[in-house]
Protein backbone atom coordinates (compact mmCIF):
# COMPACT_ATOMS: atom_id res chain seq x y z
CA UNK A 1 0.00 0.00 0.00
CA UNK A 2 1.27 3.38 -1.15
CA UNK A 3 2.03 6.27 1.98
CA UNK A 4 -1.15 8.10 0.88
CA UNK A 5 -3.30 5.54 1.08
CA UNK A 6 -2.05 3.94 3.78
CA UNK A 7 -2.65 7.26 5.51
CA UNK A 8 -5.84 7.49 4.30
CA UNK A 9 -7.19 4.21 5.96
CA UNK A 10 -5.11 5.09 9.30
CA UNK A 11 -7.77 8.15 9.34
CA UNK A 12 -10.70 5.58 8.79
CA UNK A 13 -9.55 3.43 10.79
CA UNK A 14 -8.81 5.59 13.76
CA UNK A 15 -12.46 6.82 13.05
CA UNK A 16 -13.91 3.50 13.11
CA UNK A 17 -14.08 2.72 16.72
CA UNK A 18 -15.79 6.80 17.16
CA UNK A 19 -18.82 5.55 14.96
CA UNK A 20 -21.55 6.12 17.28
CA UNK A 21 -20.42 9.27 17.85
CA UNK A 22 -20.17 10.58 14.22
CA UNK A 23 -23.64 8.95 13.74
CA UNK A 24 -25.14 10.75 16.44
CA UNK A 25 -23.04 14.24 15.54
CA UNK A 26 -24.04 13.46 11.72
CA UNK A 27 -27.50 13.30 12.50
CA UNK A 28 -27.73 16.63 14.04
CA UNK A 29 -25.97 18.67 11.41
CA UNK A 30 -26.74 16.98 8.24
CA UNK A 31 -29.18 14.09 8.15
CA UNK A 32 -32.49 12.53 9.53
CA UNK A 33 -30.76 9.63 10.45
CA UNK A 34 -27.74 7.64 10.78
CA UNK A 35 -26.98 3.62 10.95
CA UNK A 36 -24.28 1.72 12.27
CA UNK A 37 -24.35 -1.51 10.36
CA UNK A 38 -21.53 -3.93 10.42
CA UNK A 39 -20.31 -6.57 8.04
CA UNK A 40 -22.89 -8.45 8.24
CA UNK A 41 -25.43 -5.92 7.38
CA UNK A 42 -26.71 -6.19 10.94
CA UNK A 43 -27.44 -2.49 12.49
CA UNK A 44 -25.66 -1.92 15.60
CA UNK A 45 -26.69 1.88 16.75
CA UNK A 46 -29.62 4.19 15.45
CA UNK A 47 -29.08 7.87 15.61
CA UNK A 48 -32.73 9.65 14.99
CA UNK A 49 -33.20 13.45 14.27
CA UNK A 50 -35.98 13.46 11.49
CA UNK A 51 -39.57 13.78 12.62
CA UNK A 52 -42.10 11.40 13.91
CA UNK A 53 -42.43 8.91 10.73
CA UNK A 54 -39.11 8.53 11.45
CA UNK A 55 -38.67 8.07 14.83
CA UNK A 56 -41.92 5.59 15.08
CA UNK A 57 -41.24 3.21 12.26
CA UNK A 58 -37.38 3.17 13.46
CA UNK A 59 -38.76 1.72 16.97
CA UNK A 60 -37.47 -2.05 16.92
CA UNK A 61 -34.39 -1.87 13.78
CA UNK A 62 -31.66 -2.11 16.77
CA UNK A 63 -30.16 -5.74 15.69
CA UNK A 64 -32.00 -6.23 12.45
CA UNK A 65 -30.82 -6.66 8.90
CA UNK A 66 -30.67 -3.40 6.91
CA UNK A 67 -32.21 -5.39 4.19
CA UNK A 68 -35.24 -6.22 6.65
CA UNK A 69 -36.13 -2.87 7.32
CA UNK A 70 -37.22 -1.59 4.24
CA UNK A 71 -40.06 -2.65 1.83
CA UNK A 72 -39.87 -6.11 -0.57
CA UNK A 73 -39.48 -3.88 -3.85
CA UNK A 74 -36.36 -1.66 -2.28
CA UNK A 75 -34.73 -4.26 -0.49
CA UNK A 76 -32.38 -4.74 -3.51
CA UNK A 77 -31.19 -1.36 -3.42
CA UNK A 78 -29.75 -2.58 0.26
CA UNK A 79 -28.07 -5.14 -1.19
CA UNK A 80 -26.23 -3.14 -4.08
CA UNK A 81 -25.46 0.17 -1.76
CA UNK A 82 -23.55 -2.09 0.72
CA UNK A 83 -22.24 -4.06 -2.12
CA UNK A 84 -20.52 -0.36 -3.36
CA UNK A 85 -19.15 0.16 0.65
CA UNK A 86 -17.69 -3.44 0.33
CA UNK A 87 -16.03 -2.79 -3.18
CA UNK A 88 -14.90 0.55 -3.13
CA UNK A 89 -15.60 1.68 0.70
CA UNK A 90 -18.00 4.79 -0.74
CA UNK A 91 -21.81 4.67 -2.40
CA UNK A 92 -23.64 6.72 -4.52
CA UNK A 93 -27.21 7.38 -2.69
CA UNK A 94 -30.08 5.06 -3.10
CA UNK A 95 -33.53 5.98 -2.13
CA UNK A 96 -36.06 3.19 -0.12
CA UNK A 97 -38.63 2.82 1.40
CA UNK A 98 -39.46 2.21 4.84
CA UNK A 99 -43.14 0.54 6.19
CA UNK A 100 -44.53 2.51 8.62
CA UNK A 101 -47.09 1.68 11.05
CA UNK A 102 -48.84 5.13 10.43
CA UNK A 103 -49.75 3.61 6.69
CA UNK A 104 -48.17 5.10 4.05
CA UNK A 105 -44.58 4.24 3.60
CA UNK A 106 -41.20 6.45 4.28
CA UNK A 107 -39.26 7.05 1.39
CA UNK A 108 -35.36 7.78 2.40
CA UNK A 109 -32.00 8.18 0.52
CA UNK A 110 -29.20 6.77 1.82
CA UNK A 111 -25.39 6.87 1.45
CA UNK A 112 -22.47 4.81 3.34
CA UNK A 113 -19.04 4.95 4.42
CA UNK A 114 -16.76 2.45 5.72
CA UNK A 115 -14.92 3.78 8.26
CA UNK A 116 -11.22 2.09 7.66
CA UNK A 117 -10.65 -1.98 6.67
CA UNK A 118 -12.88 -4.40 8.54
CA UNK A 119 -14.54 -1.22 10.38
CA UNK A 120 -18.44 -0.84 10.27
CA UNK A 121 -20.20 0.93 7.86
CA UNK A 122 -22.09 4.32 8.78
CA UNK A 123 -25.13 4.87 6.37
CA UNK A 124 -26.58 8.16 6.70
CA UNK A 125 -30.03 8.62 5.84
CA UNK A 126 -32.22 11.75 4.69
CA UNK A 127 -36.26 11.64 5.11
CA UNK A 128 -37.42 12.63 1.71
CA UNK A 129 -41.26 12.49 2.26
CA UNK A 130 -41.92 15.90 1.84
CA UNK A 131 -39.76 15.39 -1.76
CA UNK A 132 -41.98 12.65 -2.67
CA UNK A 133 -45.45 14.39 -1.84
CA UNK A 134 -44.14 17.44 -3.83
CA UNK A 135 -43.38 14.81 -7.05
CA UNK A 136 -46.64 13.31 -5.93
CA UNK A 137 -48.24 16.93 -6.37
CA UNK A 138 -46.76 17.62 -9.47
CA UNK A 139 -47.31 14.22 -11.38
CA UNK A 140 -51.25 14.92 -10.19
CA UNK A 141 -51.31 18.41 -11.40
CA UNK A 142 -49.78 17.38 -14.53
CA UNK A 143 -51.90 14.73 -15.16
CA UNK A 144 -54.83 17.09 -13.95
CA UNK A 145 -53.63 19.89 -16.64
CA UNK A 146 -53.62 17.21 -19.82
CA UNK A 147 -57.52 16.18 -18.64
CA UNK A 148 -58.45 19.40 -18.89
CA UNK A 149 -56.59 19.82 -22.68
CA UNK A 150 -58.35 16.88 -23.96
CA UNK A 151 -61.81 18.05 -22.44
CA UNK A 152 -61.30 21.55 -23.75
CA UNK A 153 -60.12 19.62 -27.32
CA UNK A 154 -63.42 17.42 -27.57
CA UNK A 155 -65.40 20.45 -26.97
CA UNK A 156 -64.02 22.62 -29.44
CA UNK A 157 -64.31 19.52 -31.86
CA UNK A 158 -67.79 19.46 -31.33
CA UNK A 159 -68.57 23.12 -31.30
CA UNK A 160 -66.59 23.28 -34.87
CA UNK A 161 -69.14 20.55 -35.80
CA UNK A 162 -72.45 22.36 -35.15
CA UNK A 163 -70.30 25.82 -36.50
CA UNK A 164 -70.27 23.80 -39.60
CA UNK A 165 -73.37 22.01 -39.64
CA UNK A 166 -75.10 25.63 -39.43
CA UNK A 167 -77.52 26.18 -42.27
CA UNK A 168 -76.98 30.07 -41.67
CA UNK A 169 -73.73 32.19 -42.36
CA UNK A 170 -71.42 32.29 -39.20
CA UNK A 171 -68.66 34.21 -38.96
CA UNK A 172 -66.26 34.89 -35.79
CA UNK A 173 -65.04 38.07 -36.11
CA UNK A 174 -61.78 39.84 -33.48
CA UNK A 175 -63.41 42.45 -31.63
CA UNK A 176 -60.33 44.55 -31.70
CA UNK A 177 -59.19 44.52 -35.57
CA UNK A 178 -62.95 43.52 -36.48
CA UNK A 179 -60.91 40.76 -38.86
CA UNK A 180 -62.31 37.32 -39.46
CA UNK A 181 -60.93 34.64 -37.28
CA UNK A 182 -63.23 31.58 -38.36
CA UNK A 183 -66.16 31.07 -41.05
CA UNK A 184 -68.73 28.33 -41.48
CA UNK A 185 -68.91 27.34 -45.43
CA UNK A 186 -72.38 28.67 -45.20
CA UNK A 187 -70.78 31.88 -44.94
CA UNK A 188 -68.45 31.65 -47.78
CA UNK A 189 -71.42 30.33 -50.43
CA UNK A 190 -73.22 33.39 -49.45
CA UNK A 191 -70.11 36.00 -50.16
CA UNK A 192 -69.14 34.16 -52.93
CA UNK A 193 -65.93 33.96 -51.74
CA UNK A 194 -63.50 30.77 -50.94
CA UNK A 195 -63.43 29.79 -47.61
CA UNK A 196 -59.96 30.30 -46.59
CA UNK A 197 -59.60 33.98 -48.27
CA UNK A 198 -62.54 34.90 -45.82
CA UNK A 199 -59.72 34.21 -42.99
CA UNK A 200 -58.16 37.43 -41.81
CA UNK A 201 -60.22 39.56 -44.21
CA UNK A 202 -62.15 42.91 -42.41
CA UNK A 203 -65.59 41.79 -41.85
CA UNK A 204 -67.92 45.07 -43.49
CA UNK A 205 -65.89 43.94 -46.36
CA UNK A 206 -68.07 41.95 -48.03
CA UNK A 207 -70.88 44.16 -47.94
CA UNK A 208 -72.23 47.04 -49.85
CA UNK A 209 -70.16 50.66 -48.94
CA UNK A 210 -74.27 51.88 -48.23
CA UNK A 211 -73.82 48.72 -45.29
CA UNK A 212 -70.39 48.98 -43.78
CA UNK A 213 -71.49 52.19 -41.45
CA UNK A 214 -74.67 50.30 -40.26
CA UNK A 215 -72.46 47.41 -39.60
CA UNK A 216 -69.86 49.03 -37.96
CA UNK A 217 -72.22 50.59 -35.05
CA UNK A 218 -73.77 46.85 -34.78
CA UNK A 219 -70.19 46.16 -34.06
CA UNK A 220 -69.52 49.00 -31.30
CA UNK A 221 -73.04 48.37 -29.68
CA UNK A 222 -72.55 44.48 -28.72
CA UNK A 223 -68.69 45.46 -27.59
CA UNK A 224 -70.77 48.23 -25.46
CA UNK A 225 -73.45 46.70 -24.16
CA UNK A 226 -72.34 42.94 -24.17
CA UNK A 227 -75.73 41.83 -25.16
CA UNK A 228 -76.98 40.95 -29.03
CA UNK A 229 -77.84 43.57 -31.67
CA UNK A 230 -78.88 43.04 -35.55
CA UNK A 231 -79.48 44.83 -38.27
CA UNK A 232 -80.32 45.06 -42.25
CA UNK A 233 -77.38 45.40 -44.65
CA UNK A 234 -76.89 44.36 -48.51
CA UNK A 235 -73.82 42.18 -49.90
CA UNK A 236 -71.76 43.47 -52.22
CA UNK A 237 -72.03 41.67 -56.10
CA UNK A 238 -75.16 40.42 -57.16
CA UNK A 239 -76.86 42.47 -54.39
CA UNK A 240 -78.81 39.95 -51.94
CA UNK A 241 -80.41 41.59 -48.68
CA UNK A 242 -79.43 39.94 -45.05
CA UNK A 243 -80.22 40.64 -41.66
CA UNK A 244 -77.17 40.72 -39.19
CA UNK A 245 -77.13 40.02 -35.62
CA UNK A 246 -74.07 40.05 -33.63
CA UNK A 247 -73.50 38.78 -30.45
CA UNK A 248 -70.03 39.14 -28.06
CA UNK A 249 -68.33 35.52 -27.30
CA UNK A 250 -65.98 35.67 -25.01
CA UNK A 251 -62.76 33.50 -24.30
CA UNK A 252 -60.35 32.78 -21.67
CA UNK A 253 -58.17 35.75 -23.26
CA UNK A 254 -60.23 37.46 -25.35
CA UNK A 255 -63.88 38.59 -26.26
CA UNK A 256 -64.52 38.05 -29.94
CA UNK A 257 -68.01 38.64 -31.47
CA UNK A 258 -70.32 35.81 -33.33
CA UNK A 259 -71.82 37.14 -36.69
CA UNK A 260 -74.62 35.37 -38.20
CA UNK A 261 -76.63 36.46 -41.49
CA UNK A 262 -79.88 35.33 -42.73
CA UNK A 263 -80.99 35.96 -45.90
CA UNK A 264 -84.17 38.24 -46.17
CA UNK A 265 -84.55 37.20 -49.92
CA UNK A 266 -86.62 33.87 -50.33
CA UNK A 267 -85.24 32.91 -53.41
CA UNK A 268 -81.85 32.26 -52.18
CA UNK A 269 -81.40 28.89 -51.20
CA UNK A 270 -79.19 26.20 -50.05
CA UNK A 271 -80.62 22.80 -50.87
CA UNK A 272 -77.24 21.45 -51.04
CA UNK A 273 -76.70 22.34 -47.28
CA UNK A 274 -79.37 20.49 -45.88
CA UNK A 275 -79.03 17.57 -47.87
CA UNK A 276 -75.80 17.46 -46.35
CA UNK A 277 -76.52 18.30 -43.07
CA UNK A 278 -79.50 15.34 -42.71
CA UNK A 279 -76.42 12.60 -44.10
CA UNK A 280 -74.24 14.11 -41.65
CA UNK A 281 -76.41 13.78 -39.28
CA UNK A 282 -76.90 10.37 -40.31
CA UNK A 283 -74.19 8.78 -40.56
CA UNK A 284 -72.08 10.64 -37.12
CA UNK A 285 -71.60 8.06 -34.29
CA UNK A 286 -72.40 10.66 -31.79
CA UNK A 287 -76.50 11.55 -31.03
CA UNK A 288 -77.30 14.54 -32.38
CA UNK A 289 -81.27 16.35 -32.13
CA UNK A 290 -81.99 19.54 -33.50
CA UNK A 291 -85.03 21.45 -31.52
CA UNK A 292 -87.61 24.24 -31.64
CA UNK A 293 -87.42 27.13 -29.27
CA UNK A 294 -89.69 25.35 -26.86
CA UNK A 295 -87.31 22.29 -26.94
CA UNK A 296 -89.84 20.27 -29.37
CA UNK A 297 -87.54 17.42 -31.59
CA UNK A 298 -87.60 19.06 -35.10
CA UNK A 299 -84.69 16.42 -36.36
CA UNK A 300 -83.11 13.26 -34.92
CA UNK A 301 -80.51 10.59 -36.03
CA UNK A 302 -79.94 6.99 -35.84
CA UNK A 303 -77.66 7.07 -33.03
CA UNK A 304 -79.77 9.43 -30.79
CA UNK A 305 -82.67 6.99 -31.41
CA UNK A 306 -80.07 3.67 -30.22
CA UNK A 307 -78.90 5.93 -27.34
CA UNK A 308 -81.93 6.77 -25.46
CA UNK A 309 -83.44 3.49 -26.81
CA UNK A 310 -86.26 4.41 -28.56
CA UNK A 311 -89.00 2.23 -30.00
CA UNK A 312 -89.22 2.75 -33.43
CA UNK A 313 -92.92 2.98 -33.48
CA UNK A 314 -92.68 5.74 -31.28
CA UNK A 315 -93.66 9.32 -32.41
CA UNK A 316 -90.50 11.45 -31.93
CA UNK A 317 -90.82 14.73 -33.94
CA UNK A 318 -92.65 17.17 -31.95
CA UNK A 319 -92.14 15.50 -28.86
CA UNK A 320 -90.56 17.35 -25.35
CA UNK A 321 -87.13 16.64 -25.56
CA UNK A 322 -86.99 16.34 -22.20
CA UNK A 323 -88.70 13.19 -22.68
CA UNK A 324 -85.30 11.90 -22.95
CA UNK A 325 -82.55 14.51 -21.86
CA UNK A 326 -81.92 15.98 -18.50
CA UNK A 327 -82.04 13.80 -14.81
CA UNK A 328 -85.30 16.60 -13.95
CA UNK A 329 -87.96 18.01 -16.01
CA UNK A 330 -86.58 21.62 -15.73
CA UNK A 331 -82.87 20.81 -16.53
CA UNK A 332 -82.97 21.17 -20.62
CA UNK A 333 -85.01 24.27 -19.70
CA UNK A 334 -81.89 25.46 -17.95
CA UNK A 335 -79.69 24.95 -20.55
CA UNK A 336 -81.87 26.38 -23.02
CA UNK A 337 -82.14 29.98 -21.29
CA UNK A 338 -78.07 29.67 -20.86
CA UNK A 339 -77.63 29.27 -24.56
CA UNK A 340 -79.71 31.88 -25.45
CA UNK A 341 -77.40 34.17 -23.49
CA UNK A 342 -73.90 32.21 -24.43
CA UNK A 343 -75.11 30.61 -27.92
CA UNK A 344 -73.02 27.89 -27.13
CA UNK A 345 -72.24 25.61 -24.51
CA UNK A 346 -69.31 24.06 -23.55
CA UNK A 347 -69.18 20.22 -22.63
CA UNK A 348 -71.36 19.90 -20.01
CA UNK A 349 -73.06 16.43 -18.36
CA UNK A 350 -76.55 15.20 -18.15
CA UNK A 351 -78.39 11.95 -18.49
CA UNK A 352 -80.46 10.37 -20.95
CA UNK A 353 -83.54 8.55 -19.74
CA UNK A 354 -84.23 5.08 -22.32
CA UNK A 355 -86.26 1.92 -21.78
CA UNK A 356 -88.25 1.75 -18.91
CA UNK A 357 -86.50 4.36 -16.89
CA UNK A 358 -82.94 3.48 -17.18
CA UNK A 359 -80.51 6.06 -17.08
CA UNK A 360 -77.42 6.74 -18.87
CA UNK A 361 -74.92 9.49 -18.17
CA UNK A 362 -73.70 11.48 -20.91
CA UNK A 363 -71.86 14.92 -22.14
CA UNK A 364 -73.82 17.07 -24.72
CA UNK A 365 -72.31 20.21 -26.32
CA UNK A 366 -75.10 22.57 -27.50
CA UNK A 367 -75.84 25.75 -29.69
CA UNK A 368 -78.74 28.33 -29.68
CA UNK A 369 -79.47 28.91 -33.66
CA UNK A 370 -81.42 32.18 -33.37
CA UNK A 371 -82.88 34.28 -35.62
CA UNK A 372 -85.20 37.49 -35.00
CA UNK A 373 -88.37 34.91 -34.16
CA UNK A 374 -87.21 31.88 -35.18
CA UNK A 375 -85.05 29.83 -32.73
CA UNK A 376 -83.45 26.71 -32.79
CA UNK A 377 -81.05 24.45 -30.64
CA UNK A 378 -78.57 21.98 -31.89
CA UNK A 379 -77.38 18.85 -29.06
CA UNK A 380 -74.61 16.51 -30.19
CA UNK A 381 -74.88 13.98 -27.10
CA UNK A 382 -72.45 10.59 -26.19
CA UNK A 383 -72.28 8.76 -23.69
CA UNK A 384 -69.70 9.85 -20.91
CA UNK A 385 -66.16 8.38 -20.44
CA UNK A 386 -65.08 7.74 -16.55
CA UNK A 387 -64.14 9.86 -14.39
CA UNK A 388 -65.81 13.21 -16.78
CA UNK A 389 -65.17 16.28 -15.16
CA UNK A 390 -68.39 17.33 -16.75
CA UNK A 391 -71.17 19.78 -15.25
CA UNK A 392 -74.33 19.38 -15.34
CA UNK A 393 -76.54 22.35 -16.42
CA UNK A 394 -78.03 23.58 -13.05
CA UNK A 395 -77.76 20.72 -10.94
CA UNK A 396 -74.71 18.73 -9.67
CA UNK A 397 -76.13 15.93 -8.45
CA UNK A 398 -75.29 12.24 -9.13
CA UNK A 399 -77.33 9.01 -9.11
CA UNK A 400 -75.02 5.14 -8.63
CA UNK A 401 -78.00 3.76 -10.45
CA UNK A 402 -76.74 5.78 -13.31
CA UNK A 403 -74.78 3.76 -16.03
Amino acid sequence: MNEPAASEAGKLGALSNLAPELADMLVSIASDIALVVDDQGVIQRIALGGGEPVKTMADDWLGRRFADIVTIETRKKVEQLLADVSATGLSRSRQVNHPSPLGLDVPVAYSAVRLGPGGPLLVVGRDMTVVSAMQQRLVHAQAEMEREYWQRRQSETRYQLLFQIATDPVLVVDASSLNVIDANRAAARLFGQPFDQLIGKRATLPLHDSSRPALLELFATAKASGRAADCEALIDGPQRRVRISVTPLRTESSTALLMRLKTVDPQWQVPEANQRLVALMALSPDAIVVTDGEGRVQMVNPAFIELAQIDIRTIIVGSPLSNWLGATAGELGRLMDSMREALYSQRVSSTIRGAAGRLTRVEVAAVCLAENEDEAFGFIVRPAYAGSAGTLAGDDRTDPSIH
